[in-house]
């Protein structure tokens, strides 16, 4: 009853936060024109819920949501393990049972081929490099670059990289809510005691082609494998900041600075925990502003993928960031780093050479 309690005022605050920003007409107009002039990225999300054991094609309010939030693009992406993952008694997830021969390959093919079929439906362009963002947004289209969420459906295979990456998918986060052949992850104890060999293959493999390396549920040792190995800047798409809230997913000040002394990108997402609000999601993100600078921050919604432990439900509610971080003296040229230059400039430094 109490958890309820906490989420029914967490929902309260959020909504009158959100009527505050919204009736502020000079406001809204200065944070809807910063977000023409700026390319506004989701660093991390999903193009729809997964309740069963198949996915139904993406959300079909995808891109008129995108449009009215002023989003430019979203990093999609799909998720092998989901099948397998369960939550125990305290809430914890977990790999439930192993997986069968080619069972996460599959699964994962079967969310992105969907989307790519699906995109000029609901009018998103697909975006392969930098350039296609920018195209998109002067064309007034929103864009949706593909990934894969936890390098699973490798299945062991480093041919596979290359697989993805001709299938159009640009970002790959290694690690998910199981223990694969990459490493370790931040929610269970640690097997491999950070990267693997196989892990190795896959930074490098990745740096070769021009993929986007998202660190997202490593081990804290783990990342520093991926840091030591990579020759280009990663990021880490979706979290909060350990000092505030002392979350498993959550990262530690000396692991932002790591990321970050690489030209790396930290995503803050708006996590809803018991105590949680927008105000909190707000809260992480000036600590990581302050804590390693606003070149290395970004904003990650981890839309359909938080279930109902969100202060964004939709894509629609984006434009209330800029909104409310010049609400909080942010100079324009910061926020738009945050809510999506940054990802654009590592995405450039990543692509540059290829």
């Amino acid at each position: 009853m109490r958890g309820l309690l906490c989420t029914a005022a967490a929902l309260a605050s959020d909504r009158l936060l959100f009527h505050t920003l919204l009736r502020d007409d000079t406001l809204m107009a200065e944070a809807a024109e910063l977000s023409r002039e700026a390319v506004t990225v989701d660093l991390h999300c999903h193009p729809a819920d997964l309740p069963s054991s198949y996915f139904p094609g993406p959300d079909p309010d995808l891109g008129a949501n995108m449009r009215a939030g002023g989003l430019d693009a979203g990093v999609f992406a799909a998720r092998g393990d989901y099948p397998l993952i369960r939550r125990d008694a305290a809430g914890r997830r977990y790999e439930a049972r192993k997986p069968r021969p080619g069972e996460l390959f599959a699964r994962c093919t079967e969310q992105l081929d969907p989307l790519i079929e699906a995109a000029g439906k609901i009018k998103l362009a697909l975006a392969r490099s930098p350039a296609d963002i920018v195209a998109a947004k002067k064309a007034g289209a929103p864009a949706a670059l593909l990934a894969v969420e936890g390098g699973d459906p490798l299945e062991g295979d480093i041919a596979r990289v290359k697989v993805f990456f001709d299938r159009g998918v640009r970002v790959l986060q290694l690690l998910h809510y199981r223990i694969n052949e990459i490493g370790d992850i931040q929610t269970a104890d640690p097997r491999h005691n950070g990267l693997t060999g196989f892990g190795r293959e896959v930074v490098r493999e990745m740096n070769r082609l021009g993929m986007v390396i998202d660190t997202a549920h490593g081990s804290p040792d783990t990342l520093a494998g991926v840091l030591a190995e990579s020759r280009l800047p990663v990021i880490f798409s979706h979290t909060g900041a350990y000092a505030l809230r002392q979350l498993g997913r959550h990262l530690q000040d000396k692991d932002m600075r790591a990321i970050a002394s690489q030209g790396g990108i930290i995503g803050i997402w708006p996590y809803l925990g018991r105590r949680d609000t927008f105000e909190s999601f707000l809260e992480n993100i000036d600590y990581a502003q302050k804590l390693i600078g606003a070149d290395h921050v970004g904003v990650a919604t981890d839309l359909f993928g938080l279930d109902n432990h969100t202060a964004i439900p939709t894509h629609k509610e984006f434009a209330l960031i800029p909104a409310a971080l010049l609400k909080r003296g942010y100079a324009d040229g910061a926020v738009e780093k945050i809510i999506g230059g940054n990802f654009l400039r590592l995405f450039r430094d990543v692509t540059k050479n290829h």
